[in-house]
Protein backbone atom coordinates (compact mmCIF):
# COMPACT_ATOMS: atom_id res chain seq x y z
CA UNK A 1 0.00 0.00 0.00
CA UNK A 2 1.53 3.27 -1.04
CA UNK A 3 1.70 4.96 2.18
CA UNK A 4 1.85 2.00 4.65
CA UNK A 5 5.42 2.62 5.96
CA UNK A 6 4.73 7.04 6.24
CA UNK A 7 1.54 6.47 8.45
CA UNK A 8 3.25 4.33 11.22
CA UNK A 9 6.61 6.08 11.56
CA UNK A 10 4.73 9.44 11.81
CA UNK A 11 2.34 8.24 14.43
CA UNK A 12 5.40 7.04 16.29
CA UNK A 13 7.01 10.39 15.76
CA UNK A 14 4.34 12.43 16.68
CA UNK A 15 3.49 9.86 19.87
CA UNK A 16 7.43 10.69 21.01
CA UNK A 17 6.86 14.60 20.60
CA UNK A 18 3.88 14.77 23.04
CA UNK A 19 5.87 12.14 25.50
CA UNK A 20 9.08 13.85 25.67
CA UNK A 21 9.66 15.65 29.12
CA UNK A 22 10.80 19.53 28.52
CA UNK A 23 13.95 19.55 29.37
CA UNK A 24 15.37 23.44 30.77
CA UNK A 25 18.81 22.80 31.70
CA UNK A 26 21.40 20.19 31.62
CA UNK A 27 22.63 18.28 35.36
CA UNK A 28 25.22 19.84 36.64
CA UNK A 29 28.15 17.81 37.40
CA UNK A 30 28.10 14.79 40.24
CA UNK A 31 30.54 12.65 41.69
CA UNK A 32 27.67 10.03 41.64
CA UNK A 33 25.37 10.55 38.50
CA UNK A 34 22.58 8.19 38.69
CA UNK A 35 21.27 5.41 40.70
CA UNK A 36 23.21 2.20 40.16
CA UNK A 37 21.86 0.12 37.56
CA UNK A 38 22.28 -3.92 36.99
CA UNK A 39 25.36 -4.51 34.29
CA UNK A 40 23.22 -5.00 31.71
CA UNK A 41 25.22 -4.51 28.61
CA UNK A 42 23.66 -1.91 26.14
CA UNK A 43 23.94 -3.37 22.52
CA UNK A 44 23.71 -0.97 19.60
CA UNK A 45 24.20 -1.24 15.90
CA UNK A 46 25.85 1.64 13.53
CA UNK A 47 26.25 1.11 9.68
CA UNK A 48 29.69 1.36 9.65
CA UNK A 49 32.62 0.96 11.23
CA UNK A 50 34.21 4.36 11.97
CA UNK A 51 37.84 5.44 10.95
CA UNK A 52 37.94 7.23 14.27
CA UNK A 53 36.68 8.09 17.82
CA UNK A 54 37.55 11.78 17.74
CA UNK A 55 34.84 14.27 18.23
CA UNK A 56 36.77 15.97 14.78
CA UNK A 57 37.92 13.05 13.17
CA UNK A 58 40.80 13.58 10.24
CA UNK A 59 40.22 10.85 8.37
CA UNK A 60 36.37 10.01 7.18
CA UNK A 61 33.94 11.03 4.42
CA UNK A 62 30.73 10.94 4.32
CA UNK A 63 29.51 8.78 7.46
CA UNK A 64 27.47 9.23 10.41
CA UNK A 65 29.06 9.14 13.76
CA UNK A 66 27.10 10.29 16.00
CA UNK A 67 26.96 7.62 18.53
CA UNK A 68 30.78 6.98 18.67
CA UNK A 69 31.71 10.82 18.94
CA UNK A 70 28.90 11.08 21.79
CA UNK A 71 30.04 7.97 24.21
CA UNK A 72 33.98 8.94 23.96
CA UNK A 73 33.90 12.80 23.94
CA UNK A 74 32.95 15.80 25.81
CA UNK A 75 33.15 19.42 24.40
CA UNK A 76 33.28 22.87 25.92
CA UNK A 77 29.45 23.10 25.25
CA UNK A 78 26.54 20.43 24.94
CA UNK A 79 23.65 20.91 22.80
CA UNK A 80 20.06 19.60 24.28
CA UNK A 81 17.32 18.20 22.19
CA UNK A 82 16.16 21.66 21.68
CA UNK A 83 19.22 22.87 19.85
CA UNK A 84 19.87 24.61 23.44
CA UNK A 85 24.08 25.26 24.01
CA UNK A 86 24.70 24.25 28.09
CA UNK A 87 28.26 24.44 30.03
CA UNK A 88 29.68 21.02 29.21
CA UNK A 89 33.60 21.58 30.24
CA UNK A 90 33.45 25.07 30.92
CA UNK A 91 31.67 26.80 33.86
CA UNK A 92 29.91 29.23 31.78
CA UNK A 93 29.77 30.37 28.07
CA UNK A 94 30.79 33.38 26.58
CA UNK A 95 28.32 36.73 26.43
CA UNK A 96 28.88 38.72 23.44
CA UNK A 97 30.35 42.25 24.84
CA UNK A 98 31.27 41.32 27.85
CA UNK A 99 34.95 40.63 29.06
CA UNK A 100 34.37 37.07 27.85
CA UNK A 101 33.50 37.98 24.23
CA UNK A 102 35.19 40.90 23.08
CA UNK A 103 34.67 42.49 19.51
CA UNK A 104 37.09 45.14 18.31
CA UNK A 105 37.16 47.94 16.35
CA UNK A 106 39.39 46.47 13.70
CA UNK A 107 36.99 43.01 13.52
CA UNK A 108 38.82 40.66 15.39
CA UNK A 109 37.37 39.08 18.44
CA UNK A 110 38.51 37.25 21.39
CA UNK A 111 36.34 34.56 23.27
CA UNK A 112 37.36 33.27 27.14
CA UNK A 113 36.21 29.98 28.21
CA UNK A 114 36.80 28.81 32.05
CA UNK A 115 37.10 25.07 32.45
CA UNK A 116 35.48 23.54 35.63
CA UNK A 117 37.89 22.16 38.40
CA UNK A 118 39.11 18.48 38.69
CA UNK A 119 38.92 17.34 34.63
CA UNK A 120 40.60 14.14 33.75
CA UNK A 121 41.14 12.23 30.27
CA UNK A 122 39.86 8.84 30.65
CA UNK A 123 43.60 7.50 31.28
CA UNK A 124 43.75 9.84 34.41
CA UNK A 125 45.60 12.87 32.71
CA UNK A 126 44.45 16.42 34.43
CA UNK A 127 42.90 18.31 31.24
CA UNK A 128 44.37 21.37 30.71
CA UNK A 129 43.55 24.86 28.67
CA UNK A 130 46.92 23.67 27.10
CA UNK A 131 45.28 20.34 25.61
CA UNK A 132 43.10 23.14 23.74
CA UNK A 133 45.85 24.92 22.28
CA UNK A 134 47.48 21.79 21.26
CA UNK A 135 44.19 20.91 19.45
CA UNK A 136 44.24 24.20 17.44
CA UNK A 137 48.07 23.34 16.55
CA UNK A 138 46.93 20.29 15.15
CA UNK A 139 44.08 21.46 13.35
CA UNK A 140 45.62 24.12 12.06
CA UNK A 141 48.18 22.37 10.01
CA UNK A 142 47.26 22.50 6.36
CA UNK A 143 47.94 19.01 5.64
CA UNK A 144 45.99 17.73 8.24
CA UNK A 145 43.09 18.90 6.24
CA UNK A 146 40.92 20.96 9.06
CA UNK A 147 41.87 24.07 8.42
CA UNK A 148 40.01 25.24 6.08
CA UNK A 149 36.47 24.35 7.36
CA UNK A 150 34.74 26.90 10.11
CA UNK A 151 35.57 27.87 12.62
CA UNK A 152 39.29 26.38 12.43
CA UNK A 153 39.91 29.10 9.54
CA UNK A 154 39.10 32.49 11.62
CA UNK A 155 40.81 31.28 14.27
CA UNK A 156 44.11 33.44 14.79
CA UNK A 157 45.39 32.02 18.10
CA UNK A 158 44.76 29.62 20.61
CA UNK A 159 46.15 30.26 24.26
CA UNK A 160 46.12 29.04 27.83
CA UNK A 161 46.77 32.42 30.18
CA UNK A 162 46.42 29.57 32.76
CA UNK A 163 45.28 26.23 33.07
CA UNK A 164 42.19 26.91 33.39
CA UNK A 165 41.66 28.90 31.23
CA UNK A 166 41.55 29.10 26.85
CA UNK A 167 41.41 32.25 25.07
CA UNK A 168 40.79 32.19 21.25
CA UNK A 169 41.50 35.38 19.48
CA UNK A 170 39.38 35.77 16.25
CA UNK A 171 40.96 36.85 12.82
CA UNK A 172 37.39 38.17 12.43
CA UNK A 173 33.81 37.61 14.08
CA UNK A 174 32.25 34.04 13.72
CA UNK A 175 28.28 33.66 15.00
CA UNK A 176 29.12 30.21 16.45
CA UNK A 177 31.72 31.47 19.14
CA UNK A 178 29.89 31.33 22.19
CA UNK A 179 28.83 27.67 21.73
CA UNK A 180 31.72 26.19 20.35
CA UNK A 181 31.34 22.50 20.13
CA UNK A 182 31.82 19.33 18.25
CA UNK A 183 29.19 17.31 19.53
CA UNK A 184 25.89 17.82 17.26
CA UNK A 185 25.28 15.28 14.63
CA UNK A 186 26.24 17.76 11.45
CA UNK A 187 29.65 17.68 11.01
CA UNK A 188 32.97 18.63 13.11
CA UNK A 189 31.99 22.23 13.80
CA UNK A 190 34.24 22.73 16.76
CA UNK A 191 37.72 23.04 18.38
CA UNK A 192 37.67 19.47 20.57
CA UNK A 193 40.48 19.28 22.92
CA UNK A 194 43.36 17.07 22.32
CA UNK A 195 45.82 15.68 24.47
CA UNK A 196 49.18 16.71 24.31
CA UNK A 197 50.60 14.13 26.61
CA UNK A 198 49.54 11.68 23.82
CA UNK A 199 49.83 13.04 20.59
CA UNK A 200 52.64 15.61 20.80
CA UNK A 201 55.70 12.74 19.85
CA UNK A 202 53.35 11.91 16.64
CA UNK A 203 52.79 15.36 15.40
CA UNK A 204 56.48 15.75 16.19
CA UNK A 205 57.06 13.11 13.57
CA UNK A 206 54.98 14.84 10.54
CA UNK A 207 51.56 14.74 9.31
CA UNK A 208 51.19 11.40 8.21
CA UNK A 209 52.63 9.89 11.59
CA UNK A 210 49.91 12.05 13.22
CA UNK A 211 46.87 10.81 11.03
CA UNK A 212 48.24 6.93 11.65
CA UNK A 213 48.48 6.78 15.43
CA UNK A 214 46.56 4.38 16.84
CA UNK A 215 45.31 7.11 19.65
CA UNK A 216 42.40 7.85 17.16
CA UNK A 217 41.36 3.98 16.80
CA UNK A 218 42.60 1.59 19.13
CA UNK A 219 44.22 3.79 21.65
CA UNK A 220 41.28 6.28 21.80
CA UNK A 221 41.37 8.32 25.11
CA UNK A 222 38.32 10.74 25.40
CA UNK A 223 36.69 13.07 27.33
CA UNK A 224 33.35 11.51 27.60
CA UNK A 225 30.77 9.44 29.41
CA UNK A 226 32.43 6.11 28.05
CA UNK A 227 35.59 4.91 28.01
CA UNK A 228 36.74 2.76 25.31
CA UNK A 229 37.86 -1.13 26.27
CA UNK A 230 37.85 -2.98 23.58
CA UNK A 231 37.63 -2.67 19.35
CA UNK A 232 37.52 -5.52 17.25
CA UNK A 233 38.14 -4.19 14.04
CA UNK A 234 35.04 -5.56 11.54
CA UNK A 235 33.14 -6.26 14.47
CA UNK A 236 32.53 -4.16 17.47
CA UNK A 237 33.38 -1.82 19.66
CA UNK A 238 32.94 -2.00 23.66
CA UNK A 239 32.86 0.48 26.34
CA UNK A 240 32.43 0.91 29.72
CA UNK A 241 30.90 4.23 32.15
CA UNK A 242 34.01 6.92 32.52
CA UNK A 243 33.71 7.19 36.51
CA UNK A 244 35.09 10.74 36.16
CA UNK A 245 32.65 12.03 33.98
CA UNK A 246 32.22 15.42 34.44
CA UNK A 247 28.25 15.20 34.27
CA UNK A 248 28.35 12.15 36.62
CA UNK A 249 28.72 8.30 36.10
CA UNK A 250 26.99 7.27 33.06
CA UNK A 251 24.18 5.15 34.49
CA UNK A 252 24.81 2.40 31.92
CA UNK A 253 27.98 0.80 32.74
CA UNK A 254 28.21 -1.05 29.14
CA UNK A 255 28.07 -0.51 26.21
CA UNK A 256 29.13 -2.77 22.94
CA UNK A 257 28.52 -0.49 19.43
CA UNK A 258 28.23 -3.85 16.76
CA UNK A 259 29.18 -2.51 13.55
CA UNK A 260 26.51 -3.76 10.60
CA UNK A 261 26.73 -2.47 7.32
CA UNK A 262 23.65 -4.96 6.12
CA UNK A 263 20.50 -3.58 7.20
CA UNK A 264 18.72 -6.62 7.03
CA UNK A 265 21.52 -7.71 9.59
CA UNK A 266 19.89 -5.23 11.96
CA UNK A 267 16.77 -5.72 11.33
CA UNK A 268 17.28 -9.38 12.24
CA UNK A 269 18.89 -8.32 15.49
CA UNK A 270 16.05 -6.34 16.81
CA UNK A 271 13.73 -8.78 16.41
CA UNK A 272 15.60 -11.52 17.88
CA UNK A 273 16.25 -9.33 20.48
CA UNK A 274 19.87 -9.36 20.43
CA UNK A 275 20.00 -5.15 20.08
CA UNK A 276 18.31 -2.70 21.91
CA UNK A 277 19.54 -0.35 19.58
CA UNK A 278 20.09 0.56 15.83
CA UNK A 279 21.01 4.43 15.01
CA UNK A 280 23.39 5.81 12.53
CA UNK A 281 22.01 4.28 9.40
CA UNK A 282 21.72 0.77 10.84
CA UNK A 283 18.15 0.48 9.78
CA UNK A 284 16.87 2.09 6.77
CA UNK A 285 13.07 2.65 5.74
CA UNK A 286 12.33 -0.43 4.27
CA UNK A 287 13.57 -2.31 7.29
CA UNK A 288 12.08 -0.53 9.75
CA UNK A 289 8.78 -0.68 7.94
CA UNK A 290 9.45 -4.15 8.67
CA UNK A 291 10.46 -4.17 11.62
CA UNK A 292 7.19 -1.89 13.20
CA UNK A 293 4.98 -4.74 11.58
CA UNK A 294 6.32 -7.70 13.20
CA UNK A 295 7.08 -5.62 16.61
CA UNK A 296 3.82 -5.08 19.25
CA UNK A 297 3.09 -1.70 19.30
CA UNK A 298 4.71 -1.42 22.86
CA UNK A 299 7.80 -3.09 21.98
CA UNK A 300 10.04 -0.14 20.60
CA UNK A 301 9.90 3.06 19.21
CA UNK A 302 11.72 5.60 16.70
CA UNK A 303 13.67 8.21 16.81
CA UNK A 304 14.04 10.41 13.28
CA UNK A 305 16.94 12.46 12.54
CA UNK A 306 16.67 14.27 9.39
CA UNK A 307 20.68 14.67 9.22
CA UNK A 308 22.23 15.05 6.29
CA UNK A 309 21.70 16.59 2.63
CA UNK A 310 22.05 13.93 -0.45
CA UNK A 311 23.18 15.64 -3.78
CA UNK A 312 23.97 14.70 -7.03
CA UNK A 313 27.60 16.40 -7.72
CA UNK A 314 29.32 17.36 -10.38
CA UNK A 315 32.75 16.73 -11.35
CA UNK A 316 34.06 20.29 -11.14
CA UNK A 317 38.07 19.58 -12.08
CA UNK A 318 38.87 19.62 -15.22
CA UNK A 319 41.55 16.88 -14.71
CA UNK A 320 39.55 15.05 -13.82
CA UNK A 321 35.79 15.45 -15.71
CA UNK A 322 34.62 13.21 -18.05
CA UNK A 323 33.03 14.48 -20.63
CA UNK A 324 34.02 17.98 -20.17
CA UNK A 325 30.25 19.38 -21.11
CA UNK A 326 29.17 18.29 -17.60
CA UNK A 327 31.16 21.77 -16.69
CA UNK A 328 28.89 23.65 -18.61
CA UNK A 329 26.14 25.46 -16.54
CA UNK A 330 23.56 24.74 -18.76
CA UNK A 331 23.91 21.40 -19.40
CA UNK A 332 23.71 20.77 -15.19
CA UNK A 333 20.37 22.55 -15.29
CA UNK A 334 19.42 20.44 -18.16
CA UNK A 335 20.10 17.51 -16.08
CA UNK A 336 18.38 19.08 -12.86
CA UNK A 337 15.34 19.37 -14.40
CA UNK A 338 15.42 15.95 -15.72
CA UNK A 339 15.35 14.35 -12.13
CA UNK A 340 11.56 13.29 -11.26
CA UNK A 341 12.29 13.58 -7.26
CA UNK A 342 8.80 13.28 -6.50
CA UNK A 343 8.31 10.38 -8.71
CA UNK A 344 11.62 8.78 -6.72
CA UNK A 345 10.43 9.92 -3.66
CA UNK A 346 7.10 8.41 -3.75
CA UNK A 347 7.96 5.35 -5.71
CA UNK A 348 11.51 4.52 -3.40
CA UNK A 349 10.39 6.56 0.16
CA UNK A 350 6.65 6.42 0.38
CA UNK A 351 7.35 10.34 -0.21
CA UNK A 352 8.60 10.28 3.05
CA UNK A 353 11.80 12.05 2.64
CA UNK A 354 11.61 16.07 2.55
CA UNK A 355 12.89 17.26 -0.55
CA UNK A 356 15.74 19.87 -0.71
CA UNK A 357 16.48 22.72 -3.02
CA UNK A 358 19.75 23.42 -0.78
CA UNK A 359 21.47 22.49 2.24
CA UNK A 360 20.06 24.51 4.25
CA UNK A 361 16.51 22.67 5.57
CA UNK A 362 13.58 24.87 5.06
CA UNK A 363 12.38 25.01 9.17
CA UNK A 364 15.98 26.56 10.08
CA UNK A 365 16.16 30.05 9.90
CA UNK A 366 19.10 30.08 7.43
CA UNK A 367 16.31 27.22 5.37
CA UNK A 368 14.14 30.13 5.19
CA UNK A 369 15.73 33.37 4.35
CA UNK A 370 17.17 31.09 1.51
CA UNK A 371 14.17 29.18 0.32
CA UNK A 372 12.91 32.77 -1.73
CA UNK A 373 16.62 32.76 -3.53
CA UNK A 374 16.93 29.84 -4.46
CA UNK A 375 16.60 28.39 -8.36
CA UNK A 376 14.18 25.56 -8.06
CA UNK A 377 14.64 23.10 -11.14
CA UNK A 378 10.88 21.33 -11.29
CA UNK A 379 10.66 18.27 -13.32
CA UNK A 380 10.64 19.60 -17.08
CA UNK A 381 11.97 17.80 -20.05
CA UNK A 382 10.69 20.40 -22.37
CA UNK A 383 13.45 22.56 -20.82
CA UNK A 384 15.92 20.21 -20.25
CA UNK A 385 15.75 19.90 -23.71
CA UNK A 386 15.87 23.61 -24.83
CA UNK A 387 19.15 23.79 -21.96
CA UNK A 388 20.89 21.13 -24.14
CA UNK A 389 19.37 23.12 -27.36
CA UNK A 390 21.10 26.15 -26.11
CA UNK A 391 23.93 23.87 -24.99
CA UNK A 392 24.73 22.42 -28.77
CA UNK A 393 23.26 19.34 -28.28
CA UNK A 394 20.49 17.33 -30.30
CA UNK A 395 18.84 14.39 -29.88
CA UNK A 396 20.30 11.66 -32.45
CA UNK A 397 16.93 10.04 -34.14
CA UNK A 398 15.38 10.78 -30.65
CA UNK A 399 17.45 8.95 -28.62
CA UNK A 400 20.76 9.68 -26.78
CA UNK A 401 22.07 13.39 -27.15
CA UNK A 402 24.82 14.20 -29.54
CA UNK A 403 27.15 17.39 -29.80
CA UNK A 404 27.76 19.46 -32.91
CA UNK A 405 30.35 17.54 -34.07
CA UNK A 406 28.60 14.22 -33.65
CA UNK A 407 30.07 13.12 -30.54
CA UNK A 408 27.93 11.40 -28.30
CA UNK A 409 27.29 12.47 -24.51
CA UNK A 410 28.48 9.64 -22.33
CA UNK A 411 29.07 10.21 -18.66
CA UNK A 412 29.12 8.25 -15.54
CA UNK A 413 27.21 8.27 -12.48
CA UNK A 414 28.00 6.66 -9.24
CA UNK A 415 27.19 6.45 -5.63
CA UNK A 416 29.81 5.92 -2.85
CA UNK A 417 26.69 4.40 -0.62
CA UNK A 418 25.14 0.80 -0.16
CA UNK A 419 21.88 2.68 0.63
CA UNK A 420 21.67 4.84 -2.80
CA UNK A 421 21.95 2.12 -4.89
CA UNK A 422 18.08 2.64 -5.63
CA UNK A 423 18.24 6.37 -6.01
CA UNK A 424 21.16 6.01 -8.27
CA UNK A 425 18.98 3.63 -10.86
CA UNK A 426 16.20 5.55 -10.68
CA UNK A 427 17.95 8.83 -11.50
CA UNK A 428 20.22 7.06 -13.82
CA UNK A 429 17.59 5.57 -15.73
CA UNK A 430 15.09 8.77 -15.33
CA UNK A 431 18.16 10.69 -17.45
CA UNK A 432 18.33 7.71 -19.80
CA UNK A 433 14.66 7.81 -20.75
CA UNK A 434 15.62 11.62 -21.21
CA UNK A 435 18.16 11.12 -23.57
CA UNK A 436 21.16 11.38 -21.37
CA UNK A 437 23.56 8.37 -21.90
CA UNK A 438 24.57 7.66 -18.36
CA UNK A 439 26.65 4.65 -16.63
CA UNK A 440 26.18 3.71 -13.40
CA UNK A 441 28.95 2.84 -10.66
CA UNK A 442 28.66 1.60 -6.85
CA UNK A 443 31.79 2.62 -5.51
CA UNK A 444 33.39 -0.61 -3.64
CA UNK A 445 32.45 -0.49 0.35
CA UNK A 446 36.15 -1.41 0.67
CA UNK A 447 36.74 1.83 -0.82
CA UNK A 448 33.78 4.59 0.00
CA UNK A 449 36.02 5.99 2.49
CA UNK A 450 38.65 6.78 0.78
CA UNK A 451 39.17 10.34 0.28
CA UNK A 452 41.36 10.19 -3.11
CA UNK A 453 38.65 8.00 -4.48
CA UNK A 454 35.66 9.81 -3.24
CA UNK A 455 37.38 13.28 -4.83
CA UNK A 456 38.16 12.26 -8.08
CA UNK A 457 35.41 10.39 -9.47
CA UNK A 458 34.67 11.24 -13.47
CA UNK A 459 31.18 12.11 -13.82
CA UNK A 460 28.34 12.93 -11.09
CA UNK A 461 28.57 11.50 -7.06
CA UNK A 462 25.54 10.73 -5.43
CA UNK A 463 26.40 11.18 -1.82
CA UNK A 464 25.25 12.96 1.24
CA UNK A 465 27.46 15.51 3.43
CA UNK A 466 25.81 17.56 6.24
CA UNK A 467 22.92 19.58 6.26
CA UNK A 468 22.50 23.25 7.33
CA UNK A 469 25.31 25.49 8.27
CA UNK A 470 27.96 22.75 8.82
CA UNK A 471 27.43 21.56 4.83
CA UNK A 472 29.45 25.06 4.45
CA UNK A 473 32.47 22.91 4.99
CA UNK A 474 31.84 20.46 2.46
CA UNK A 475 32.12 23.75 0.17
CA UNK A 476 34.45 26.58 -0.74
CA UNK A 477 38.23 26.53 -2.49
CA UNK A 478 39.84 25.96 0.65
CA UNK A 479 38.17 22.56 1.55
CA UNK A 480 38.86 20.73 -2.19
CA UNK A 481 40.76 18.04 -1.61
CA UNK A 482 44.61 17.64 -3.01
CA UNK A 483 47.47 15.44 -2.39
CA UNK A 484 48.88 18.56 -0.74
CA UNK A 485 46.17 17.88 2.29
CA UNK A 486 46.40 14.14 2.25
CA UNK A 487 42.68 14.35 -0.10
CA UNK A 488 41.49 15.96 3.90
CA UNK A 489 39.23 17.87 2.34
CA UNK A 490 35.10 17.80 2.02
CA UNK A 491 34.52 19.86 -1.14
CA UNK A 492 34.54 16.59 -3.19
CA UNK A 493 33.38 18.03 -6.37
CA UNK A 494 35.90 20.54 -6.29
CA UNK A 495 33.96 23.31 -7.27
CA UNK A 496 35.47 26.60 -7.07
CA UNK A 497 34.13 30.11 -6.79
CA UNK A 498 35.57 33.43 -5.16
CA UNK A 499 32.56 34.63 -4.67
CA UNK A 500 31.21 31.36 -2.94
CA UNK A 501 33.84 31.27 -0.68
CA UNK A 502 33.44 35.44 0.20
CA UNK A 503 29.87 34.09 1.20
CA UNK A 504 30.85 31.17 3.04
CA UNK A 505 33.14 33.33 5.58
CA UNK A 506 30.17 35.91 5.70
CA UNK A 507 27.45 33.21 6.93
CA UNK A 508 30.05 32.22 9.67
CA UNK A 509 31.33 35.52 10.75
CA UNK A 510 28.01 37.46 10.38
CA UNK A 511 27.21 38.37 14.35
CA UNK A 512 23.95 39.93 13.18
CA UNK A 513 20.96 37.40 12.70
CA UNK A 514 19.62 39.45 9.33
CA UNK A 515 22.93 40.23 7.94
CA UNK A 516 24.13 35.92 8.16
CA UNK A 517 20.19 35.49 6.92
CA UNK A 518 20.98 37.14 3.84
CA UNK A 519 24.65 36.02 3.31
CA UNK A 520 22.87 32.78 3.18
CA UNK A 521 20.21 33.10 0.96
CA UNK A 522 23.17 35.11 -1.13
CA UNK A 523 25.44 32.27 -1.11
CA UNK A 524 22.31 29.12 -2.03
CA UNK A 525 21.60 31.98 -4.83
CA UNK A 526 24.62 31.81 -6.13
CA UNK A 527 25.36 27.92 -5.68
CA UNK A 528 21.80 26.93 -7.16
CA UNK A 529 21.73 29.43 -10.31
CA UNK A 530 25.52 27.78 -11.14
CA UNK A 531 24.60 24.12 -10.17
CA UNK A 532 27.56 22.44 -9.11
CA UNK A 533 25.07 19.95 -7.39
CA UNK A 534 21.55 18.61 -8.00
CA UNK A 535 19.83 18.76 -4.80
CA UNK A 536 18.04 15.50 -3.63
CA UNK A 537 16.21 15.37 -0.36
CA UNK A 538 17.40 15.48 3.66
CA UNK A 539 18.09 11.98 4.54
CA UNK A 540 16.47 10.36 7.34
CA UNK A 541 18.76 8.94 9.92
CA UNK A 542 16.28 6.52 11.76
CA UNK A 543 17.29 5.62 15.47
CA UNK A 544 14.99 2.91 16.83
CA UNK A 545 15.05 1.85 20.31
CA UNK A 546 13.40 -1.08 22.10
CA UNK A 547 10.60 -0.15 24.65
CA UNK A 548 13.31 -1.36 27.87
CA UNK A 549 15.63 1.47 26.74
CA UNK A 550 14.63 4.94 28.13
CA UNK A 551 16.25 8.08 27.27
CA UNK A 552 16.69 8.96 23.62
CA UNK A 553 13.93 11.86 22.77
CA UNK A 554 12.46 13.68 19.45
CA UNK A 555 15.05 16.38 18.25
CA UNK A 556 15.66 18.75 16.04
CA UNK A 557 17.44 17.97 12.44
CA UNK A 558 20.99 18.81 13.60
CA UNK A 559 21.28 17.74 17.47
CA UNK A 560 22.65 14.39 18.24
CA UNK A 561 19.87 11.29 19.22
CA UNK A 562 22.64 10.63 21.45
CA UNK A 563 23.31 14.07 23.42
CA UNK A 564 21.45 12.62 26.68
CA UNK A 565 23.48 9.13 26.75
CA UNK A 566 24.79 9.52 30.45
CA UNK A 567 20.94 9.52 31.35
CA UNK A 568 19.95 6.56 29.57
CA UNK A 569 18.46 3.84 31.46
CA UNK A 570 18.33 0.29 30.31
CA UNK A 571 15.56 -2.26 32.34
CA UNK A 572 16.92 -5.26 33.56
CA UNK A 573 15.91 -8.28 31.49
Amino acid sequence: MKRALFLPLVLVWVGMACAAPTRSSISEPSGAGGAAQPARTLVAAVQLEPKSLAARPLAQAGTALSLSKRLFNADLTLLDDQLNPYPYLVEALPQLNTDSWKVFPNGTMETTYRLRPNLTWHDGTPLTADDFVFAWEVYAKPEVGQASSLPLKLIARVEAPDVQTVLIRWAQPFAGAGALQSLSASGATGLPPLPRSILEPALEAGAQGLINAPFWTVGYVGLGPYKLDRWEPGAFVEASAFDRHVLGVARIQHIQMRFLPDANTALAGMLAGELQLAGDNALRLPQINNLFRQWPSSRGTMVPQFSSWQALHFQSRPDFVSPPPLQDVRVGQALAHAVDRIGINESLFEGQLPIADGPFPPSSDLGQAANSMVTKYPFDLGRSEQLMADAGFAKRAGDFYVGRGGAAFSAEVRTDFGDYIETLSAVANGWRQAGFEFREMVVPQAQAQDLQVKSTYPGVLLSSTSAGEASLNSMGTDNIPRPENQWRGTAWDGYSNPELDRLITAVGAALDPAVRNQAAADLVKLYSSEVPAISMFFNINPWVFTSDLTGPMLRPAVSNVAWNIHEWELTAS
